[in-house]
């Protein structure tokens, strides 16, 4: 489904000759209600991605919420085609003007926290914060995890973000809460993460112990580059991969090819790659949601731990 679907709102169904809108999506007719007043489609809500979904809400908030609006946290990462660790939430995310606390009413939180005209940019009839602000808003409200997840895509993506990043934590008052893990983001991001499983598997790489491994390593049997691979260990040989299943499934990636000749694609990079490294790894999401399984794995492959001192 487009993303930018067309939004139905009372005013304009009644004008049409719908006297009873909601009544009409209540009873499981041809509406969605997004939020009072508010609908889509329902055939192509049901059919649409949980991304455009959560984009059709959002473009809710902003159709019927008076005043402007500045879209921020996972909101502002929907709208600006960020990744983000964990599945859309219900509700839609909003800067207000700093007070004590933030508000939350019906689907919109409200962060009274304030936001510099020059951190806002816009996203079509929108706005939501620049990336630098809402990788440093998740860094401040959101898990280590979470946040690196935000700050390697906006590093990546964004030229002189990292410095933006830098300059907004660096105003902020000492003891602002999550001031400290917004500074191991900074210090801990790095664009060359291939993607959101990349990044975690790197923060949970690094809270269990083991040592620091180079990303995006290429590897050469001979002279000829027969791979680039997502994680490595030099030292010992050793080669990580994370396979969050997405290479088997968009069209981009497999370039003409199917399911099958992708399996078996990876399987010959792996062979030839094992022909100048001790050994390959591979993890996919169920090991990173279990910590023991995937510690398991890397100390029983003879990932290095990472020294101290």
């Amino acid at each position: 489904m487009d993303s930018e679907a067309p939004l139905l709102t009372t005013t304009g169904l009644r004008a049409l000759g719908e006297a009873h809108p909601e009544r009409r999506a209540r009873d499981g007719g041809d509406l969605e209600r997004l939020r009072r007043g508010v609908y889509a489609d329902a055939g192509n809500w049901r059919t649409a991605t949980l991304d455009e979904q959560y984009r059709l809400r959002i473009r809710a908030v902003g159709e019927r919420v008076q005043g402007p609006l500045v879209f921020s946290h996972e909101s502002a990462l929907r709208m600006l085609g960020l990744p983000a660790l964990r599945p859309w939430p219900s509700m839609v995310h909003v800067i207000a003007p700093s007070s004590p606390g933030g508000r939350t009413k019906g689907d919109v939180v409200r962060h009274c926290i304030g936001v510099n005209p020059v951190d806002v940019v816009p996203v079509g009839a929108l706005a939501c914060t620049s990336p630098a602000r809402t990788a440093l808003d998740m860094a401040l409200s959101r898990t280590f995890a979470d946040a690196v997840v935000v700050a390697d895509a906006v590093f990546a993506r964004f030229p002189g973000a990292r410095d933006d990043f830098a300059e907004l934590l660096a105003e902020l008052a000492p003891g602002t809460r999550g001031i400290r893990r917004a500074a191991r983001v900074l210090a801990f991001a790095d664009p060359l993460s291939g993607s959101p499983g990349e990044s975690w598997s790197r923060v949970l790489i690094s809270e269990l112990g083991f040592s620091r491994p180079q990303l995006q390593a290429p590897v050469h049997v001979g002279r000829k580059r027969v791979a680039v691979v997502d994680f490595e260990w030099a030292e010992a040989g050793l080669v990580g991969e994370f396979d969050g299943e997405v290479k088997y499934r968009r069209l981009d990636y497999r370039r003409g090819r199917t399911p099958e000749q992708v399996v078996i694609d990876e399987k010959n990079r792996e062979n030839e790659i094992r022909r100048v490294r001790r050994g390959v790894i591979r993890w996919t999401w169920d090991d990173l949601r279990d910590r023991r399984r995937l510690e398991d794995l890397l100390a029983s492959a003879g990932v290095p731990r990472r020294t101290r001192g």
